[in-house]
This record gives C-alpha cells, structure tokens and sequence, in this order.
C-alpha cells in the first residue's frame, strides 16, 4: 500500500519546481496522445519538456506565444505505467479540478485530481465513473465530503492535514500524501525518475466550445510588414524552439575585461554547450545538471564558477524585461532598421530601460527572429557563423 513516505522525493521541488502551485491528475487507462485528443488539444502548439525543471519554461513559453495566448489552458501530460497518464500544470491553473474541463476524461474510471495554489488554497477530488464522490482540503482546514472511505484512505496513506501520523504541523506532508492517495484511488504510481527525466507533452486546450485557430492571416486582414515589431516578436517567440550551432563574441569597452569568443550549441530549452580553443569549457543538460572546466578537468559543479559568456542573456533576451510580456515591449507597428549581422539580415530595435535602466538596441535576424546582435553602454553580444535547426543527441550536452 502507498504511503506518504514513497513521496518524499517530492520534497526536493517544493521551493522549486513546485513554489507556485501545481494541480495533477491521475487518469488509468488513457495514454498522454488519447487524453489529449479526448480534451481536443491543438495538434499544432504541441511541445516537449524533459523534467519538470524544464516544464515550467515550456508551458510559460506556450502561455506567452501570440498564436496560443489566450486560446485555452496550457497542460502537460506524460506517461506513467503501460498506459496510464499524469496530467499537470505548475505556475498556477486549477484545469484538474473542474469537472467542466475534466469531464471528457472522467467515465469507465477512478480518477484522482489535488491541486496547491501559491495561496495554499487546495483540494483533493475524487471522481468515480464520472461521479464526483468525495472532496476534501489538503491541509485539513474543512471535512471530507462525500463518500467515508476517503477518510479511512486518507488515514491509511498518511501526512494529510486530518492524519495523526504527520509530524510537526498538521499537513506537514499533505504533498506527498495528496500523490499517496492518487495512486491508492487508481493504482498508477508516479515515479521519481518522472519529474527528473520523464517526456511531458505541452498543449493547449482550448476554451469550451471553442476549436483551435488555424494561423492563417484573414483575407481582410492587412499584410503586416515584415520589419514590424509585431511580426519580429512573433518570430523571436518561435525561434526559442530552434536548436542552434554558432558562435558568440562578448565585446567590452577598451580598458575593462578582455573581449571573450566562444563556440556554441543551444538545445531548447536548458541544453548548452560551450567551447573555447582548449576544448569544452561547460556543459548543461535538460535537466539543468551542470559541468565546468576547472584546471583543465571537466567535473559536475552546482556553483563556484564563471562564464564570460552567458548565451542565454541573447538567445532568451526577454528575461531581461520579467515583468512585461515580450510582445508589449514596443508598440506593435513599430518598424525595426535594417542591419546585417555576421551576412544575415537582421531588424535592429531600440529597446526600452531593462530593470536596471539600460538602453540598448537588438538585431533580430529577419528570417527566423533570432536575437543576433545586443549592444549597450556594457559592451555587447554578437552572434557569427551562425546554423539552425541542427540535429544533436541530448547526451552532447551532459558530462562524464
């Protein structure tokens, strides 16, 4: 029988991964491609995350994306078992515990939802062949509703706010419990290895009542230029999934620092490689595991070490503006100047005051909205030799 102690595991990811909330759900007998058809997700806003660490960035990435914003609720499902599936959203969403949204997935089943706002507003739902038939707060602040074997359940997977066997305060592990009594309601076990190296699939779903769009511009519509803040942000937002090869040049201003050069290889979303003349200098996995040369060793460090680069302050240039979406940054008709970076031709932007007050201008390439040249008082990034859409094995990006 489960308990709340074969959920410890999750610990590790509530400051984390988890720190904003989360709702799951357990759905037996449905794999990730049958439940998502069943909720009738956009085939064509699908992507991949590696981990949950990687997770939260694909489906903020979905979220943001101008032909998805607004078209639906962002969910995750991946495999766990021979053909059950674990539907999520972390970073907020209650999709699992509506019985509206839920509905299409709820029939000839147990199936077993709890969902933690970054409020600590909770809930655990139990629905059986389609009927709700018990309901309850994590943290133990309100009775069980509903059918009286959720209690004895409760009881015996532990660490549920109403258990006596929680140490320190009531709920102390209502997390792992909630996990716990999913899997005694239905009988799928998630795993550890999943939130560390499982294959989640991210989609839309859309609205009720309401079909995915198809991105084709309306005959009526006005053809936006192509030099249009509107249209470079568009495609800067689908460039974050193109794996790159090239490599970047960190200039500073005369008297400072030496100027840096560095190959490069981007994997979306966390996978990077770099390189200098004496070989891999780092390395970082999808699972954010890091490695670094130090006395010419190659070795797996969590800290303690400092890049002359950081490719991501190009290649993911909107987190320097966190609190404004990206296409907001500029006035949508806003036309860039046309440059060439490296022999690409590029729209080149000025940008507004970044957290810290910086001004700078952006060259995005004209063709794929890659961020190829940042320049300001600091110095500047600059990207050459640049090749996308190449074809490389996850294993490049980890160390010995």
């Amino acid at each position: 029988m489960p308990t709340y102690h074969d959920y410890v595991w999750i610990q590790q990811y509530l400051n984390t991964s988890l720190s904003l909330g989360y709702c799951a759900a357990l759905i037996p007998r449905s794999t990730p491609a049958q439940v998502l058809s069943a909720l009738g997700a956009d085939e064509n806003t699908q992507s991949e995350a590696i981990g949950i660490a990687e997770l939260g960035e694909v489906m903020s990435d979905l979220t943001e994306q101008p032909e998805t914003a607004g078209a639906g609720q962002v969910v995750a499902v991946a495999a766990v078992g021979d053909d059950s599936t674990l539907l999520m959203q972390i970073n907020g969403g209650s999709f699992a515990i509506s019985e509206e949204l839920m509905r299409p997935l709820l029939s000839d089943r147990e199936v077993a939802s709890h969902y933690l706002s970054v409020n600590a507003d909770s809930q655990f739902i139990w629905w059986s062949n389609g009927t709700r038939v018990a309901e309850f707060e994590l943290f133990g602040s309100s009775p069980v509703v509903g059918d009286d074997r959720m209690v004895d359940l409760i009881l015996d997977v532990g660490g549920i706010g109403i258990d006596d066997d929680a140490q320190g305060y009531a709920g102390e592990y209502a997390l792992e419990g909630a996990f716990a009594l999913a899997e005694q309601i239905t009988g799928v076990a998630v795993p550890a290895s999943l939130f560390v190296e499982g294959q989640f699939m991210v989609a839309v779903v859309p609205k009720s009542g309401q079909s995915p769009s198809a991105d084709v511009p309306s005959e009526a519509s006005p053809r936006k230029s192509p030099a249009a803040w509107s249209e470079v942000a568009r495609r800067y937002k689908a460039a974050e999934r193109i794996p790159l090869h090239g490599v970047m040049f960190r200039g500073r201003p005369p008297g400072g620092r030496p100027s840096v050069r560095l190959e490069f290889w981007f994997k979306p979303r966390t996978c990077i490689r770099l390189e200098d003349e004496q070989g891999v200098l780092f390395l970082q996995n999808r699972q954010k595991q890091t490695w670094f040369r130090t006395d010419g060793v190659l070795e797996r460090r969590n800290g303690g070490y400092s890049l002359d680069i950081h490719i991501e302050q190009l290649l993911q240039i909107h987190r320097t503006w966190p609190y404004t979406p990206f296409a907001d940054l500029r006035p949508p008709d806003t036309t860039g100047r046309e440059v060439e970076v490296d022999g690409r031709r590029a729209w080149e932007f000025a940008m507004p005051p970044d957290w810290a007050g910086r001004v700078a201008t952006v060259a995005f390439d004209a063709e794929t909205g890659i961020p190829l040249r940042w320049a300001d008082r600091t110095g500047s990034h600059e990207i050459s030799a640049l090749e996308t859409g190449i074809d490389v094995d996850d294993g490049f990006f980890s160390g010995p």
